[in-house]
């Protein structure tokens, strides 16, 4: 890249390691996200090294870098430089120590080793062109054109990887460091985004946080104006003895301002109460103290506070400055009739909290179908355990222990997990034109794989460990698989790794029904499995039976202790992690949710004082009908048909638009549920009835009064 790409001034690869054992005077000491990285790498990022030297602590091979907590919990202190630890036979020497790291960063490491620790040992690595293992990250020049270096990759990829027609079936694209985090849900092989997250949901969020600041504005606009009439003799005085419009507008500008500035306080009041809920709900830890030291956020809600103050009283101001004064001191009032603009205000208030509920029984359905939906094999009572080298050596004895005690049904091995995206492997194919290259999703399994998962074969047969051929030279793949390759019956075809020579490829013996093997925001992918007991499997699939957990996981215990007791035996359940997939979507549900009853309740507010005031208005001709001989029914009707044909026009206007928006988040999804309109009508008639409720209180109490 250097070379060919002038744009390029610097460059650190990350190759992810998981976790890895190091040992210390023999003990062992299990260490989670180890990462292998270029020397570059402090160059490139500016994580805190508190001790070292910044500009070659990873020149060397077999140098690493430690963080203040792996450092404390193997040496009991931090002042590490220096001391060596022991992995897979190597030994490692410390020559630098970093400060832990920041939960918000997309990187999370605990140990970094030199990549040229593996390098050294595999003269061909940096030649190697084709996987997808490490992710590059790049220092570009200021000028760099990211249109024009795209052009360029084509040419690029030709020149140095000697893959033919490599540009058919591979593309590079650059990402900013800005948008990692936030915009790579649609990245699948995504090895380095810790907690990523759906950007789209910050945006939904400030969307609706902005829909209940217009909401509670709409409510504060409408009432002011409402309550006009109870400040006429106030307006009519002051205009008598010398007020201008000017200084009555600025009055109630004030007012409005203070008014706004009240409400902040006792918002900082609600939120400082509510963060630790907030946080529980979300996942995260906010602070309130970092926004209220940041001077930049400071500036900005006064700002918002004034300008809400401004935007909200402007109306009722110039309303209320342009009452004439003769008329009101006479005993006159300000005719107001049906105001259009008061009941455009309802309309979008409603419009908003009607789109508030359809978003919420949207997403909740959408949640609800992933958690129930079919994804073709079994995750239930499956515990995952992480394995070493021992257990992969006496993994036979060890499968046929555990399996002495009833309550374990069944036990295999896989070198990923599944409900992650599988690795990708280049594979070929023998077809009627010749051999076929591309790379189909891949995982390395044991023996009996697809039986612990019940994973369903619709073709050919499973693996079989009497047969020799079945260990290496035997691949099951999927339906998607089969028509990746255009072929409804793929069984007996030969197939093999890209690196199998073309005449000793595999046979493909079995076709399983497509399931989904990643989240359901990914389509069913090209899927591969083969069987290589020669190389480690990293983890255990044990199926308990879930009418006794406990006897199975005391078994599990009993048995690893004895067989592998220099390994610390760590599990967890399947279920766990396949809800773990879908945890920012439950976040953006019960958010979502909150929000819509926040909604309805303040625009239910606006509505319950806005009609005592109507009612208030209207009691005269209250009185009157009721002497004429309307029923409290009749006068409910009366009194209430304003508001419902308000919230009939909100309807019209909120559904259309929030359909669109709801089925481009639904987009989101390779599987997702049809939008249905029933709820578009619950959403609607929920809000009529919601608005009734609240304005039937004034309108009964007001119908039961004696009319003289």
């Amino acid at each position: 890249l250097i070379t060919d790409f002038p744009e390029v001034e610097n460059y650190t690869r990350i190759w992810r390691q998981g976790k890895r054992i190091w040992k210390k005077d023999a003990l062992p000491y299990p260490v989670d996200e180890v990462m292998a990285v270029d020397s570059t790498f402090l160059e490139m990022f500016d994580f805190q090294l508190i001790a070292g030297d910044h500009k070659s602590v990873l020149d060397e091979p077999y140098s690493i870098l430690v963080t203040e907590k792996v450092a404390n919990n193997i040496f009991g202190h931090s002042n590490v430089i220096g001391e060596t630890l022991e992995m897979d036979e190597d030994l490692f020497k410390i020559t630098g120590v970093l400060a832990n790291l920041p939960e918000n960063s997309h990187l999370q490491f605990n140990i970094l080793i030199s990549i040229t620790s593996i390098t050294s040992e595999d003269s061909d690595f940096n030649k190697k062109w084709g996987s997808n293992f490490l992710t590059t990250y790049l220092q570009l020049s200021p000028q760099a054109d990211l249109a024009n270096m795209a052009e360029r990759y084509p040419e690029y990829l030709n020149k140095n990887s000697g893959i033919e027609d490599i540009n058919d079936y591979y593309e590079l694209f650059l990402q900013s460091l800005n948008d990692v985090h936030l915009g790579s849900t649609d990245i699948e092989h995504d090895y380095l985004n810790y907690r990523k997250f759906n950007g789209d949901y910050l945006n939904v969020f400030s969307l609706v946080g902005l829909f209940i600041l217009i909401i509670a504005s709409v409510n504060f606009m409408n009432l002011t104006i409402a309550r006009a009439g109870t400040r006429l003799k106030e307006v009519g005085v002051r205009k008598s003895i010398g007020a201008n419009k000017k200084q009555l507008f600025w009055q109630f500008i004030v007012e409005s301002i203070m008014m706004t500035s009240c409400a902040f306080i006792l918002s900082l009041l609600i939120g400082w109460v509510g963060l630790d809920l907030l946080n529980q709900l979300i996942d995260r830890q906010l602070s309130l103290i970092s926004i209220l030291t940041n001077e930049t956020a400071i500036m900005a809600m006064f700002g918002v506070v004034v300008l809400l103050g401004v935007l909200t009283g402007l109306y009722p101001s110039f309303y209320m400055a342009a009452f004439n004064p003769a008329a009101i001191l006479r005993g006159g009032e300000k005719k107001e009739g049906k105001s259009i603009f008061r009941s455009t205000l309802i309309i979008t208030q409603f419009s908003l909290a009607i789109a508030m509920i359809v978003a919420t029984l949207v997403v909740l359905d959408q949640l609800n179908f992933m958690k129930s939906k079919d994804i073709g094999f079994n995750k239930n009572h499956i515990l995952l355990v992480d394995m070493d080298k021992t257990a992969n050596e006496k993994y036979d004895i060890l499968k046929q222990r555990l399996l002495e005690n009833s309550n374990i049904l069944g036990v295999t091995a896989s070198g990923q997990r599944i409900g992650n995206n599988f690795h990708q492997w280049g594979a070929k194919i023998e077809s009627d034109s010749g051999i076929v290259n591309f790379t189909p999703s891949a995982v390395n399994v044991h023996f009996d794989y697809l039986d612990v998962y019940d994973i369903d074969i619709v073709a050919g047969r499973n693996f079989d460990k009497a047969r020799q051929s079945d260990d290496g030279l035997a691949f099951v793949i999927n339906e998607a698989f089969a028509k990746e390759i255009g072929t409804p019956d793929p069984i007996g075809m030969q197939m093999g790794h890209s690196w199998y020579p073309d005449d000793s490829l595999g046979l493909i013996i079995g076709m399983t029904k497509d399931f989904n093997f990643n989240s359901l925001h990914h389509r069913v992918n090209t899927l591969a499995l083969v069987i290589h007991t020669d190389w480690n499997y990293s983890e255990l699939s044990i199926k308990l039976n879930g009418n006794n957990l406990q006897t199975g996981l005391n078994h599990l215990e009993q048995i690893w202790t004895e067989m592998i007791p220099d390994y610390p035996l760590e599990y967890s359940f399947l279920e766990d992690h396949m809800n773990g997939l879908y945890k920012s979507d439950r976040q953006m549900g019960a958010v979502i949710s909150i929000i819509a009853v926040l909604s309805i309740f303040i625009g239910g507010m606006g509505l319950f004082g806005l009609s005592a005031l109507t009612t208030e208005r209207r009691m005269k001709e209250i009185g009157v009908r009721k002497v004429l001989g309307a029923s409290i029914s009749e006068l409910f009707i009366t009194l209430s048909k304003h508001f419902s044909i308000l919230i009939m026009v909100s309807f019209g206007i909120a559904a259309p638009i929030t359909y669109m928006l709801l089925s481009q988040w639904l987009e989101n999804f390779a599987f997702r549920v049809d939008l249905n309109l029933a709820m578009f009508g619950i959403a609607g008639l929920s809000a009529l009835i919601i608005a009734l409720i609240t304005i039937s209180y004034h309108i009964i109490k007001a119908a039961r009064i004696n009319p003289i």
